[in-house]
């Protein structure tokens, strides 16, 4: 037997024990509690629905009907779960055929066996997708943000995060590589995704997409993130270097030792987070030239000069040619990709004559991770 005698308390325990909202609560047994009348009480065509009183916590239980006009319609068709016009008039004056009228239904209190498990299925199925749906629009809302959580199992295809109300994944390829990770580890990640599946609502994690960097850089940084100071953009190759371009508006405040906080302590901080990462802080400009020139830091360029086909000829001494291009090109490589200009790196002496890994081009697909929103 089901009794709805302490309902109120009922509610108030589930929304307690499930985090969730009593309202909602409320209604998915409402539903239930309407699924059991009908099982016990109605006929299978009707349509039953059940409100519960917030401040008795008394369920009400209603027929809804679809109004109809005995002239506009064949005999035949004057069967439940419809109401004649005329009927439904002395329970709304402004009734009008065609809409849905609810008919209040003798109040019960006890159901059946079979009246209790078909509630007891209803409340389970409606419990979880209301779960799933407040566990979808928690984790939307951290999207292309920061979250934490601690390594729950490893396999050769992904990592799986505990986040409390459901697992993150992340993929092999969205690791850094040489980073080591082991259980109940408890680490920062970038959410690049979430989905709600059949399966659940599933979120994606990466620590090697290139946005996890200003995504920590706004949380460590409060210049970053009172929108004192704008990322521009951002090249990374995860594990080995990054490249961070950043701007200010506000008079007084030095984006790039915003960043790099007193004594380095911001920025070396955040390396450590990132298994020991490079980064370099870049300060941005509208004047393309001038943004490249810098974007090579920290070599020091001779003479710049812009040429056809989006290209940049940058001259150095030759004791900054390693240094201009970084060890395997890391340096020229990233300051195309944050620029989006092709970059070539020629002696002061030599202008003419083009140095072996001197020229780097990223390709338009990669040029997308200029754009960062951080405010």
């Amino acid at each position: 037997m089901l009794s709805i005698k302490n309902l109120r308390s009922f509610v108030s325990q589930i929304a307690e024990s499930k985090g969730l909202d009593e309202e909602v609560v409320g209604i998915a047994i409402a539903e239930a509690l309407a699924s059991a009348y009908k099982k016990d009480y109605a006929n299978k065509e009707e349509k039953i629905e059940a409100k519960i009183n917030e401040r008795t916590g008394k369920p009400s239980f209603y027929s809804v009907k679809t109004i109809i006009n005995p002239n506009e319609i064949e005999t035949e068709q004057i069967k439940s779960p419809t109401i004649l016009l005329d009927d439904a008039q002395k329970i709304n004056p402004n009734a009008k055929a065609g809409d849905e009228i609810k008919v209040e239904l003798p109040y019960q209190e006890n159901f059946s066996r079979v009246g209790a498990q078909t509630a007891k299925q209803v409340i389970l199925q409606k419990l979880r997708e209301v779960e799933k749906s407040v566990v979808f629009a928690k984790f939307k809302e951290r999207e292309e943000g920061v979250i934490s959580g601690a390594i729950q199992k490893i396999d050769n295809r992904a990592i799986y995060v505990d986040l409390g109300k459901t697992t993150g994944v992340m993929f092999k390829n969205e690791t850094i590589p040489g980073e080591n990770y082991k259980l109940q580890m408890r680490m920062r990640f970038y959410v690049y995704g979430v989905e709600s599946t059949p399966r659940g609502v599933e979120v994606f994690l990466s620590r090697a997409h290139p946005f996890f960097v200003p995504a920590i850089f706004k949380i460590e940084v409060p210049e970053i993130s009172e929108g004192l100071v704008e990322v521009k953009g951002v090249a990374r190759m995860p594990g080995v270097r990054t490249k961070m371009a950043v701007f200010s508006n506000t008079q007084g405040v030095d984006p790039v030792g915003a960043c790099i906080g007193p004594k380095g302590s911001r920025i070396i901080s955040i390396m450590n987070e990132l298994n020991g990462e490079k980064i370099d802080i870049i300060p941005w400009s509208e004047d393309g030239l001038q943004f490249a020139i810098n974007s090579l830091m920290p070599a020091k360029i001779s003479e710049a000069q812009i040429l056809e086909r989006r290209t940049i000829k940058m001259l150095v001494t030759d004791e900054q040619i390693p240094i201009a291009l970084g060890k395997a090109g890391q340096n020229i490589k990233l300051a195309s990709k944050l620029t989006g200009w092709k970059i070539d790196v020629r002696l002061a002496q030599e202008p003419e004559k083009e140095i072996e890994g001197g020229v780097a081009e990223e390709v338009e697909a990669e040029e997308s991770e200029t754009e960062v929103e951080t405010t």
